[in-house]
């Protein structure tokens, strides 16, 4: 019995598979497969680190062309212009004692005035365009795309007769409503594509409360509109600080002249101060050099509001 037992046991044993006993092993990796996994991960870094290292020098270099003029603008303004190159405040003293700060004032009112106008006009007309649906809404959007791509040059003459015929010549509020009217199809198209990428659910849930339309324009989308509303804000700067032909047809009289004005008349003048005019190319730039540093973020915020959708 024992050893038929023994028997039956060791027969049983050696019908278990080999696999059920055994953990498979992998087959080995050559070596020129290990070699050709190797050499690719090798080439995929070199490849990231090239393209890492090219984008770098790229922007490094668009920075570096940007503020090099800038650089020489700041030197030129602080050296004097008899071959010493000695560094000297005059220019700044003359450009601040001189003309340029009144002037400067003008461009601030006149910018503020077409700012307010741009987005109470821009704000109300986007509303209406993005939710609220009436007849013709497509027909009049597409017209003020249109305007938008012509020229300001091209009716420029027909508003100075107009504003001649009523005695406008020279006023700044005017000028600065004027500046604002011809902005207006370019603010209401972005604040459009801002107001449709923000849900109807949140009108519809207002309207369901209670709301009326202008509680919900004014409660809802306008605290939700801040970076569009910046970046129209900061465009519409930039655009009337920067202008001459506007400024120097409607505001002719000393005055009421603005910055842009005052440095174009500056340079007329057969001889001139290098030093004094680099100085208030200066403290011309700087006005839209600091508001655009300080609502950059906006700005990116609203323009590409709405792509996605």
């Amino acid at each position: 019995m024992t050893d038929r037992n023994s028997t039956i046991e060791t027969d049983t044993s050696n019908d278990v598979p080999l696999s059920a006993t055994q953990p498979r092993v992998a087959p080995p990796r050559s070596s020129s497969t290990a070699h050709r996994t190797g050499g690719r991960r090798i080439g995929d870094r070199i490849s990231a680190l090239f393209s890492t290292g090219l984008t770098r020098i790229v922007l490094v270099g668009l920075a570096a062309g940007t503020i090099a003029p800038l650089v020489f603008m700041v030197f030129k303004s602080l050296t004097k212009q008899d071959g010493t190159n000695a560094v000297t405040f005059d220019a700044w003293a003359a450009v601040l004692n001189g003309k340029l700060p009144q002037a400067g004032l003008i461009s601030l009112q006149v910018s503020v005035i077409a700012i307010l106008v741009i987005l109470s006009i821009a704000t109300l007309a986007a509303f209406g365009f993005a939710k609220l649906s009436f007849t013709g809404s497509q027909p009049i959007m597409a017209t003020i795309i249109v305007l938008m791509l012509v020229p300001g040059q091209t009716f420029i003459i027909t508003e100075y007769f107009n504003f001649s015929h009523l005695g406008l010549i020279g006023n700044i509020p005017a000028v600065g409503v004027l500046y604002g009217v011809t902005q207006i199809p370019f603010a209401t198209f972005i604040l459009t594509n801002f107001f449709r990428a923000i849900p109807d659910e949140l009108v519809e849930a207002a309207i369901i409360d209670g709301a009326s339309y202008p509680r919900v324009f004014w409660s809802i989308f306008l605290p939700l509109a801040r970076p569009a509303m910046v970046t129209v804000g900061v465009l519409a700067f930039i655009g009337v600080w920067n202008d001459l032909l506007i400024a120097l047809l409607f505001l002719p009289t000393p005055g009421s002249r603005t910055l842009s004005v005052v440095m174009a008349g500056a340079q007329d003048t057969r001889t001139f101060d290098v030093s004094q005019v680099m100085a208030g190319s200066l403290l011309s730039a700087i006005p839209c050099i600091i508001v655009y540093v300080i609502f950059q973020r906006q700005i990116a915020v609203g323009l590409t509001a709405g792509t996605g959708k």
